[in-house]
């Protein structure tokens, strides 16, 4: 056996743990996330490991419990960036290469429990009040909390390595003895970093003499971005996706060496052999780090009640008050016995002040006539919600389950998700704020990542790989992982495998997926804490709209025990608020919408014909085709295909079985006549969660929550779970008599469909909302469609989508009218108008000006009222020349394209009025006011052809972003059906695999240059119902340039690219007229003539029109005899014509469009 080296005898004794260290929470810089950074440390065998991200503490709780879990110790930091004078200031510090950064670098690490706190203010501070580029703190804040911290200094970034770099040591010393003395002695390191770059064996030797002459320890890092050797060219993409830069562009963004990775032992024993203390130190800090967090205990704020109550009798006393106005005087005993026992379950668990808190913002939004939603999620299933007013369903008339809300067995803080009107929901929060104070209240942080199709997309950018190369790649992803992917699609698998620029792509997109990519905001979460919120998490500032939020994301503020809502703008209600309000201006009704009857026959109606566009969830081209399959009949239907509209029960074959016995109730079976309660609702058919529950508890004997707990692994496939719950389950049944063979059928059934089961309380919930806008748009339609269409405007899509509804439900919409529009979209009789904020180009200051106008004249009987009484200063010529194309002087003058050439003379008549007006003196047109005929223009103006109805559509689109007055595509809506066409408000619905066909527009074609410097197109695609983006790649562009620069109507072949199920683009291969369409796919014109009327004058005229439009289409007459037969002639081959827009027109003018019909090849 030979010697042991002397070296390994030395390294074996030695104890080194990494100290300095960026996860991937340090965005787009670190590349380790918090899972391999732990799996790495306890790989090597190190005690414990410290995270150090730049500037934050985003993954400070994932990281301590993800550590503890594996018995690592979790070493709690933050590299700080310190400002060299005051954080406030700005413009000051040391510039970086990019001329941007500020601050000196600084490790701070957790000691303690107030070490930790301290972490916590001071990087809030940096975010709140000394964010300059980067979030910074100062030497005066620092002093203030340095209590509980160990320092080190950090990179060659910090304040002490950087003067020794500089060759300033008496300054560097007085830097060094600085921190020592803030820290205390024993608390501040002086930091030795070695990756082979001259400046920093420059700093170590100079901090080597530091330490010598101060008698300050030091330690040895490596300054960890990411985990192993080989990662290092993947995290030069990840700076150059940073920074938007390739690899091939010089004077980027680049670590000086590839050794900024997680080394073992051994590698920094090599590195530092001369220095073995600063080795030793780092296993010294983790001797003296003593910090454990009190995770999971809730801390709830708190919540004054009023003398002689406290949280459990005060919520008491307003259950039982709420129960009373509920049901009476008279509770009836099943409320009373509900109540009792949930009230007993939510002070056990001490969650009084929880229920208090959300009653009271709740009671406060109703009082100021915010509109909030009848509940939302597993809280519509607790009666003492219902009786507080928190949600406004019936727990006990549904069959919803407290324990589905409140598990007594889980010691988990209720969840509950308010909903409130959309404009209105920042009261709210607001309110929040004043009552517990601000420093007490923030939004919640989100983490994006980077997903697979996004990362490939992101490296092939960096190592530039062709967008269109990238972009086909990326479709071979169908998986939510790389990983799935790649044995998924045999196709990937050989692009990874063979050729290096394709291996190379998915190898680093495999190292960087899953990697933080930016920061955002919960869209509805709010956090509200006991003390200042900096007592528990940091927070964090967004640079571009201010906002304050926590560090720390949903899942970590639970873990801290604080108390997070959702508050939740549903535009529904928004819509529903405003319809009862045009209903009760437009017809002195008051609806009360909690009081409507849930079995009213008109509102099924709608629902069984599929009526359902702009109806809460039954809107989508599939729930409309549930809805006309089902027939609902029962509001319990819209609560059953609210919860089976999903993707697991529409492929298993649910939804078929629940139509199929719904409509044939003798095929209605029940696994056992026990369970015909908890399944009578759905026919039979498992859809909720809830009755997976009840059948566990009526044949298995289980509470409801162990049921719960059943319920719960099914949602999360635990199969060790579900296995031992098997045994219980059975065992209970055989105790109930239930034959073994029958349990054990039961029980894979709720395994099977189980897994599909959908939370009750909250699809019945929102089929209360559901069935409440039907209801409005079968009783109020106008108003209806009115108050949706004002909730929408902003959205183009949307308006031409439910404008095309008004029609199909009778209700013309009207184009905006100086005289007749509002501000948003109004009621006009039983017609809809639109509103003057639809026009681009008119400010709020105009509306007013206009509308101040109108109503001071009683309306504008002519032009010239107008422009007498409009204050010319707001409403100027944008504005004057906006209103004009919209069409909006259509009631007084029928000329816009006279108008528009004369917009100038109109503004200096305009002028000359108004100053002759303001003296007294008489008017322009040479007579009384009241001497002009009303709607006539006595302007001398110019003689100009009124536009073509496409110049017309055009301009009204321009300045409206749709077309009101008409469509270019309306004449060409056969054409559209025949030749298969998908409008684009069906693609989410119909998923086609292959290429697609979409007539539609062109419209904002932008032509870029591609890196090989081709050029290719991206415009918006147009149909009557929607847009899509639509990408004309080199090859298409440069064949159909000419086509796709007109606003001629097209016919666009291509691949429609998804996102997360939403049609993100169509890229084009083929791009056709409709006139060519119509010349190439035409196989014959058909015309059909009734004997009864007709005559040889008309068959002249027909013949006529054919001659003049000779081509190769034949045509055939199908004509109806009087007894009823149809006889089908063709006319003779010198009648063959060519399909154009006239000879459609001319013969439409004769027998009626709908009486012609084509013949096609196909398309």
């Amino acid at each position: 056996m030979s010697r042991p080296d002397f070296i390994d005898i030395v390294v074996s004794a030695m104890k080194f743990i990494h100290l300095h260290n960026h996860s991937d929470y340090s965005i787009l810089d670190g590349s380790i996330t918090v899972d391999r950074l732990i799996a790495r440390a306890e790989e090597l065998g190190m005690p414990g490991v410290a995270l150090t991200d730049h500037g934050n503490m985003f993954g400070m709780i994932e990281f301590y419990q993800k550590a503890r879990k594996k018995g690592i110790k979790p070493i709690m930091g933050q590299e700080f960036y310190v400002a060299p004078r005051s954080r406030r200031e700005r413009g000051e510090g040391r510039a970086g290469q990019n001329g941007k950064e500020t601050a000196h670098h600084l490790i701070l690490l957790a000691k303690n429990l107030k070490g930790y706190k301290n972490l916590l203010k001071l990087s809030s501070e940096g975010f709140l009040e000394g964010f300059y580029y980067k979030p910074r703190i100062d030497l005066e804040y620092l002093a203030q909390h340095a209590e509980g911290l160990i320092c080190s200094t950090a990179c060659i970034g910090g304040e002490v390595p950087s003067l020794v770099i500089q060759g300033k040591m008496k300054e560097a010393a007085q830097a060094a003895g600085r921190f020592n003395e803030l820290f205390g002695r024993g608390n501040f390191f002086l930091e030795l970093q070695d990756h082979g770059m001259e400046e920093q064996k420059t700093a170590n030797r100079g901090l080597i003499q530091l330490s010598e002459q101060l008698d300050i320890p030091l330690i040895a890092t490596n300054d960890c971005h990411y985990l192993k050797k080989e990662h290092s060219f993947s995290h030069e993409v990840l700076l150059c996706i940073q920074t938007g830069k390739t690899l091939e562009d010089e004077g980027r963004m680049r670590f000086s060496a590839d050794q900024f990775y997680f080394k073992t032992p051994e590698e920094m024993f090599a590195l530092f052999k001369d220095y073995p203390d600063a080795l030793a130190n780092t296993y010294r800090i983790y001797d003296m780090v003593d910090c454990e967090l009190d995770l999971n205990n809730p801390i709830l704020p708190n919540f004054k009640v009023p003398p002689g109550f406290n949280l459990d009798s005060y919520l008491r006393s307003l259950v039982m008050e709420g129960a009373a106005a509920r049901f009476g005087a008279q509770v009836p005993e099943e409320v009373l016995t509900r109540i009792e026992y949930e009230l007993g379950v939510i002070t056990h668990m001490k969650f009084s002040g929880y229920f208090l808190i959300v009653w009271d913002f709740i009671k406060y939004a109703r009082s100021k006539d915010i509109p909030v939603g009848p509940g939302r999620g597993s809280a519509a299933g607790s009666m003492v919600s219902y009786c507080l007013g928190i949600t406004n369903l019936d727990p006990l008339r549904y069959n919803l389950l407290f324990e589905r809300f409140l598990n007594p067995d889980r010691n988990e803080m209720p969840d509950m998700d308010i909903d409130f009107c959309a404009n209105r929901r920042e009261e709210v929060i607001d309110y929040v704020k004043e009552k517990y104070g601000a420093d007490h209240v923030s939004q919640i942080i989100t983490y994006n990542k980077m997903k697979a199709k996004a990362v490939v997309k992101d490296v092939a950018r960096v190592l530039n790989i062709p967008f269109a190369e990238a972009n086909e790649i990326s479709k071979l992803i169908t998986e939510d992982s790389l990983d799935k992917a790649l044995h998924a699609s045999a196709e990937l698998k050989k692009i990874a495998e063979s050729g290096q620029k394709g291996k190379m792509l998915i190898d680093i997109s495999l190292t960087l997926e899953g990697l933080v990519r930016s920061a955002g905001k919960h869209a509805a979460g709010v956090v509200i804490s006991r003390e200042p919120l900096t007592e528990y998490v940091p927070l964090y500032k967004d640079t571009k709209d201010g906002s304050v939020s926590s560090q720390y994301d949903k899942f970590a503020l639970e873990a801290a025990g604080l108390v997070k809502m959702d508050f939740l703008g549903l535009k529904n209600l928004t819509i529903i608020d405003h319809c009862l309000k045009l209903i009760k201006r437009h017809r002195a009704e008051t609806v009360d919408i909690d009081a409507i009857p849930l079995d009213d026959k008109e509102t099924f109606g709608l629902l069984q014909r599929a009526n359902t566009m702009g109806v809460f969830q039954l809107e989508s081209g599939g729930m409309r085709n549930i809805l006309r399959k089902l027939g609902p009949t029962a509001f319990e239907d819209i609560i059953a295909v609210n919860a089976l509209y999903r993707p697991g029960p529409l492929e298993s074959g649910m939804v078929d079985d629940y139509i199929t016995r719904k409509r044939n109730p003798v095929e209605v079976e029940y696994p056992h006549p026990s369970l015909e309660p908890v399944l009578r609702d759905t026919v039979g058919v498992i859809i909720y969660q809830e009755q997976v529950m009840l059948i566990s508890q009526v044949m298995g004997g289980f509470s409801l929550p162990e049921a719960d707990k059943l319920r719960k692994a099914m949602g999360k496939k635990n199969p060790e779970i579900m296995y031992q719950l098997e045994e219980k389950f059975l065992n209970g049944a055989k105790g109930k008599h239930y034959a073994p063979k029958l349990a054990k059928s039961i029980y894979d059934l709720i395994i099977k469909f189980g897994g599909y089961g959908f939370n009750k309380s909250h699809s019945a919930a929102y089929a209360l909302v559901s069935y409440q806008t039907a209801y409005l748009k079968a009783h109020y339609t106008p108003e209806y469609m009115c108050a949706l269409l004002s909730c929408i405007a902003d959205n183009q899509d949307d308006v031409i989508k439910y404008t095309n509804d008004c029609r199909a439900n009778g209700i013309a919409v009207l184009p905006p009218d100086i005289n007749h529009s509002e501000k948003d979209f109004s009621i006009e009789g039983t017609s809809i108008r639109f509103g003057l904020s639809a026009i681009k180009g008119l400010g709020e200051k105009a509306i007013e000006a206009i509308i101040e106008a109108r109503t001071a004249t009683g309306g504008f009987a002519q032009l010239r009222d107008f422009l007498e009484h409009a204050d010319i200063l707001t409403v100027n010529k944008g504005v004057l020349e906006s209103l004009i194309k919209a069409g909006a002087f259509d009631s007084l003058h029928r000329n816009r394209a006279q108008l528009l050439v004369s917009v100038d003379l109109l503004l200096d008549s305009a002028r000359r009025l108004q100053e002759d007006r303001a003296s007294g003196q008489g008017n322009l047109f040479g007579g009384p006011a009241d001497a002009a005929t009303p709607g006539t223009d006595m302007l001398d103006l110019p003689d100009v052809k009124f536009w073509h109805d496409n110049e017309k559509l055009a301009r009204e689109k321009e300045v409206l972003g749709l077309y009101v007055s008409g469509h270019p595509l309306a004449k060409f809506e056969k054409e559209i059906k025949t030749f298969a066409c998908t409008p684009i408000a069906e693609l989410a619905e119909r998923r086609p695999q292959g290429d697609v066909s979409v007539v539609g527009i062109v419209a904002n074609l932008k032509v870029r240059m591609s890196k090989n410097g081709r050029r290719f197109a991206v415009g918006m695609l147009e149909d009557m119902e929607g847009s899509i983006e639509a990408l004309f790649f080199p090859d298409t562009f440069g064949k159909f340039e000419k086509l796709l620069a007109t606003d001629t109507p097209l016919l666009v072949r291509g691949q429609v690219e998804y996102d997360e199920g939403a049609p993100r683009k169509i890229i084009a291969n083929d791009v056709k007229t409709l006139k060519d369409l119509r010349r190439e796919h035409i196989a014959s014109i058909h015309i059909r003539l009734e004997q009864v009327g007709f005559d040889d004058e008309t068959l002249a005229r027909i013949r006529a029109v054919m001659e003049k439009n000779k081509g190769t289409c034949p045509v055939y007459f199908h004509i109806r005899e009087l007894r009823g037969d149809e006889k089908i002639v063709k006319a003779h081959q010198s009648y063959n014509i060519t399909p154009s827009d006239q000879l459609i027109a001319e013969l439409g003018s004769l027998v009626g469009e709908e009486a012609i019909r084509y013949a096609t090849r196909g398309c």
